[in-house]
């Protein structure tokens, strides 16, 4: 049968829709959603003041730091798989600077790709690396995990087991060198805790400039001392099982308030005393390795830090 010609007085079909060019990258994508990324992240090192740093950071009127501190979504095996919408969710995207901080980003070996899927997702950000004397560093995370009771025996077996990363995360230039191969150098900073203790305003302002926000803010609180190693403790026997009660019977733990009180009256909880002896436990090829490490530091980022042990 032959085709019915289409008359000539027909309109011609409407042609479809432009079509938007499709977001180039995941940030564009997220801010085409109306939502943002981070454009500032410090990415370690664990017990060097991260804490204290996020905290002045959230200070500061135009920067928004993200709730809870640590985010981890550049780890595959933690909050990675939650998703870029779920990780946009803690950031404003009023603020001028927007930012996370997750010591784990330095924890390589123990945690792969980190810096291959943040240069991914975020390839414009601004990264602070803080560190301090390496055994210093050590003794602080032995403390920390001591507290959770996570010891693997005495301290050598606990500070060398193949399951820990007490040495690595000590290894500055090794964790830095892996975020130098996607990262221009001027896109990090770092920090000595060292210099936010001893020099906290300049250092702000060198902070704050380096984000892109009024470097001359002062406030009140940035008198603040937080997250003191020395004030650490370690819950008595007494203390875990009331943990443990409280968690059977509310789900949840005991409120900081009313384990303070219970504290003072029973108590729960035991200074934990700072280990003396780190650098004889690790031995003289682990001083050996984290010497060289930190002199390759020292050459990379023009910091004699002379005050440290290795």
């Amino acid at each position: 049968m032959a085709e019915r010609a289409i008359p000539a007085s027909r309109p011609p079909l409407p042609s479809p829709p432009a079509m938007e060019a499709p977001a180039t990258t995941p940030a564009d994508a997220a801010e085409a959603r109306g939502a943002a990324l981070p454009n500032l992240i410090v990415i370690g090192a664990q017990k060097c003041g991260t804490s204290v740093l996020h905290y002045y950071l959230g200070l500061h009127p135009e920067v928004s730091m993200s709730s809870p501190k640590e985010l981890n979504y550049f780890i595959a095996e933690r909050n990675h798989p939650r998703g870029l919408d779920w990780y946009a969710r803690h950031f404003d995207p009023a603020a001028r600077c927007r930012g996370e901080s997750s010591p784990n980003y330095t924890a390589y070996p123990q945690h792969l790709g980190v810096p291959e899927r943040m240069a991914a997702i975020v390839p414009d950000a601004r990264l602070i690396y803080m560190v301090r004397d390496p055994i210093e560093r050590i003794a602080a995370h032995w403390v920390h995990n001591y507290a959770k009771r996570r010891e693997k025996g005495d301290l050598r077996t606990t500070l060398l087991h193949p399951n820990t990363s007490y040495v690595t995360r000590s290894r500055y230039h090794l964790q830095l060198t892996r975020f130098l191969g996607h990262y221009d150098d001027e896109r990090i900073l770092v920090l000595d805790q060292s210099d936010l203790r001893d020099e906290r305003m300049p250092t702000l302002r060198r902070v704050f400039e380096f984000a892109g926000v009024d470097a001359g803010f002062e406030h009140p609180k940035f008198e603040q001392e937080r997250h003191s190693t020395s004030r650490k403790k370690r819950a008595t026997r007494l203390g875990m099982r009331v943990q443990r009660l409280s968690r059977t019977n509310f789900g949840r733990r005991v409120p900081r308030r009313v384990w303070l009180a219970l504290d003072v009256a029973l108590p729960l909880s035991k200074p934990i005393e700072k280990p003396t002896g780190v650098a004889e436990a690790l031995g003289p090829e682990v001083l050996e390795v984290l010497h060289e490490d930190a002199d390759r530091l020292r050459a990379q980022t023009g910091r004699d830090f002379a005050h440290w042990s290795v």
